[in-house]
């Protein structure tokens, strides 16, 4: 998988650096970098994000709590265990320099993301080409542009991409379920739990799901299907779905900071407004299976989203501090 592999990468380069920095590295040690370096563009650029956090933290103290967690979730346990002292010092301080870095809004390796958008915050980013991401919440993506391609990959979150034409160098949006690639057009893409989800508002897309094995993939077997205007195309496991017509201006209104229901379960509308709010939200599904709403709920104050469902619905909702609140049948 896309994540494993970055997660990988990212490990090696900061073991790397936190070898150079350990005050014990000779000739040897410092060759052997400068190999793994130049063996894959992709080592450059996570080692070059290291040294950018590096920079970032440098200096500052650290929890060793706080510390020990966010190094964790970057490298594995034998990794950590090869570091010398100084160099496992060095990576903490790299990536988790103090407690205050594990209350983001987001995953620590989000921390090397090219862009990436907190919880209930929508970010618009302008690309080098002329094209244009709106970053929903909680989202985190990585560019990757060369001569004759665009590629952002999606971490995960939803965006909506503003393709800039330019025939020589199609745009394409990866993420571990598939690709959804473009010549010049306007799409959303969003990962899901079981796999991935394309609207197209403008021109057409092609969908691919990622192949199952390396070998399919060299092969060129993976399942595609080509969406036009108004259509969602779905990615589950290695197929992709027939693409179906959607209304865009209902998948889209979350761009315009706005969740739309059309006779919705209750549930599916909780679910969706808890991507945008920080703390718990708990309800119980079966509780509430027989309750559907329509409406319009703004996303940019889910506080007052839930006020108004709590109008239009036989439900209360209870808040303890911002950390929890508590839907149940009125």
């Amino acid at each position: 998988m896309i994540r494993d592999e970055q997660r990988r990468i990212l490990g090696e380069a900061a073991e790397w650096l936190a070898t150079l920095h350990s005050g014990d590295v000779d000739d040897a040690d410092r060759s052997c970098c400068r190999d793994w370096r130049r063996a894959d563009p992709r080592h450059e650029r996570a080692y070059r994000k290291m040294e950018n956090l590096w920079r970032r933290f440098e200096g500052l103290g650290s929890d060793g709590g706080a510390a020990t967690s966010t190094l964790n979730a970057v490298l594995g346990a034998r990794r950590r265990q090869r570091l010398r002292g100084g160099g496992a010092l060095a990576v903490v301080l790299l990536v988790g320099a103090s407690a205050s870095l594990l209350s983001l809004p987001f995953a620590p390796l989000d921390l090397l993301a090219d862009y990436r958008s907190a919880t209930g915050e929508q970010r618009h980013v302008a690309l080098p080409d002329g094209s244009e991401l709106v970053l929903n919440s909680g989202t985190a993506v990585d560019l990757d542009y060369s001569a004759g391609e665009r590629r952002v990959r999606l971490r995960h979150g939803e965006l909506l991409a503003r393709v800039a034409p330019d025939r020589g160098r199609p745009f394409v949006v990866e993420s571990a379920a598939g690709t959804a690639r473009a010549l010049g057009t306007e799409y959303t893409v969003r990962i899901r739990e079981d796999g991935m989800d394309v609207v197209v508002t403008e021109s057409s897309v092609e969908v691919c799901a990622a192949p199952p094995t390396a070998s399919a993939a060299h092969h060129g077997r993976a399942h595609c299907a080509a969406a036009v205007a108004g259509q969602r195309a779905r990615v589950r496991g290695d197929r992709v779905s027939a693409p179906q017509a959607v209304d865009t201006a209902l998948e889209t209104a979350w761009v315009k900071q706005r969740l739309v229901a059309d006779d919705r379960p209750l549930s599916e509308v909780l679910k969706e407004l808890r991507r945008y709010r920080s703390g718990v939200l708990h309800y119980d599904d079966k509780a509430l299976s027989n309750i559907r709403v329509s409406g319009v709920f703004p996303l940019d104050d889910t506080d007052r989203a839930l006020d108004l469902l709590a109008a239009l619905a036989p439900i209360q909702v209870r808040h303890y501090t911002g950390l929890l609140t508590l839907i149940s049948p009125r």
